[in-house]
């Protein structure tokens, strides 16, 4: 019987240390002194067609000091920057990136709706080699269903493979992406996107470092929340100038917008 006991009680100690006694990783490094951090949503979004090179070369070129990028992963393993699944709502192709091989994809163009433009869907391999080493990365990785993490190992092989662990944040709406994450590697900083309260619980199963907070949602008690449990706060999609200044007096920690002009010089 005692036995029995010893054994209940460590493994109820485990999990009251997992869920109640843990902290998120100090982020300080990624920010490096920016308050707030500002990421370019999808790189220039408003003045090029949505996480593709042009994009995110423009928003490097306006001084953003950090991307917001899109991942999902074809059927054969290859990461693209695309926002949407299906390829019918921004490209000339139908299908579903994730359902087909990348070279059924790689012809695509996604800036249909740009006049005289032609650009494919970049793979995430290609925009690393053009982001210089002062820019700090949020990678988004997309998946359809609460069980696909296909592309997590792929995405970490290679910001890891590339030295970009120590400037990026790869987030996710879906927690078991951002456990995962963790569970391969300690070490990388996460962010947990989230538009409502549902899943907001789980922040202390999968142990985030980031939570990535609609603006909608976010009150002085949230921002109050975060610094006491330790959590950098990076707040999205903020597209008016004063929500922006409202933010910032907050002193949240990074703002993510398709808005670069707002950028202060």
């Amino acid at each position: 019987m005692i036995p029995f006991l010893l054994i209940l009680f460590l493994f109820i100690a485990i999990v009251l240390n997992h869920l109640y006694l843990w902290k998120p990783r100090d982020v300080s490094l990624f920010y490096n002194g920016n308050s707030p951090l500002w990421f370019a949503h999808r790189g220039a979004s408003t003045t090029a067609p949505e996480n593709t090179i042009s994009a995110y070369t423009q928003a490097m070129k306006s001084g953003m000091p950090a991307l917001e990028i899109d991942v999902i992963r074809t059927l054969d393993g290859v990461l693209l920057c695309s926002h949407n699944f299906d390829l019918e709502r921004k490209t000339d192709y139908d299908g579903y990136i994730d359902e087909l091989p990348y070279a059924r994809i790689k012809d695509a163009n996604t800036a249909l709706n740009w006049n005289s433009k032609r650009e494919g869907l970049p793979k995430l391999e290609d925009v690393l080699k053009i982001v210089p080493k002062h820019i700090r990365l949020n990678i988004e990785i997309k998946s359809r269903s609460f069980h696909d993490i296909s592309a997590v190992r792929d995405v970490i092989e290679l910001i890891k493979g590339k030295d970009f662990i120590n400037r990026t944040i790869i987030s996710s709406f879906n927690p078991l992406v951002i456990w995962y994450v963790k569970w391969i590697n300690p070490h990388i900083w996460t962010g947990f996107l989230y538009k409502n309260l549902d899943y907001f619980f789980m922040i202390n199963v999968i142990h985030p470092d980031c939570l990535h907070t609609t603006a909608e949602l976010v009150s002085e008690s949230l921002v109050k929340f975060a610094k006491q449990r330790g959590f950098a706060l990076n707040i999205w999609t903020v597209n008016t100038k004063p929500a922006i200044d409202w933010l910032i007096d907050l002193k949240v920690d990074g703002i993510i917008t398709d808005r670069i002009e707002f950028l202060p010089n």
